[in-house]
């Protein structure tokens, strides 16, 4: 991949692909029992796991793009119970609480909200504030396999990155396949790759990998721990 190509990728996931405002409690979401599910968007999340979230009291990970001797990697340790997020750096930990972001910690807490919603993603279908759209029969753009495309539209106010737009591409077990994200919900497509390597942490399932062979895009995650 070309250095141009990495400095855009860079730019979407380290700044964009999440909108959320420190008021709103999305990424800490209220502790409730669901119901069964009945949409797509709740069958997808519970493929994943969303109905073991409420046990969960410590998330640890790590963000990676472009894994390798150049890859970046932010290191998370989050409290959701208690709204706790820690950046962790080879020489500092830094620890704030969402109900109380200073403005020095905005960008921090812009890195939080975008990393931990590609971790999290199909649980944010149900719970944020979205209108989905659902396409059946479709095949999906990088992989081209059989699937049912969400449109996935945010509302054009408030958040970091309002207005943005995902289509997702879900097989028929409700995991997903791949997606790609409009900035703004404009109809080019700002970054677009799979989502691979499914592992299992205390019920819940993350993609470990996402890629995309054209462009040479490749994000991980690793360290996780969910308890």
């Amino acid at each position: 991949m070309k250095p141009i190509h990495i400095a855009i990728a860079l730019m979407f996931v380290l700044t964009s692909c999440k909108k959320e405002t420190s008021e709103q409690t999305i990424v800490a979401p209220p502790e409730k029992e669901l119901k069964q599910p009945e949409s797509i968007q709740e069958k997808v999340a519970y493929a994943y796991g969303i109905d073991q979230w409420v046990n969960v009291k410590q998330v640890d990970f790590s963000f990676v793009v472009n894994p390798g001797e150049q890859e970046f990697v932010r290191r998370w340790s989050w409290q959701p119970k208690l709204k706790l997020i820690s950046l962790i750096k080879e020489d500092d930990t830094l620890t704030y609480n969402r109900n109380d972001i200073k403005e020095e910690l905005v960008q921090t807490d812009k890195g939080f909200v975008n990393d931990s919603f590609w971790l999290l993603f199909p649980f944010h279908l149900v719970w944020d504030d979205v209108e989905i759209e659902t396409f059946e029969d479709q095949t999906s753009p990088i992989l081209n396999q059989s699937s049912t495309k969400l449109n996935v539209i945010y509302p054009a106010e408030g958040g970091y990155t309002p207005g943005d737009r995902y289509e997702v591409y879900v097989n028929d077990t409700y995991h997903i396949l791949e997606w790609t994200y409009h900035r703004g919900g404009g109809e080019e497509v700002s970054l677009g790759n799979t989502f691979e390597k499914q592992q299992t942490f205390s019920g819940i399932t993350i993609d470990m990998e996402h890629a995309n062979p054209e462009t040479g895009f490749q994000l991980n995650f690793r360290d996780v721990v969910i308890k």
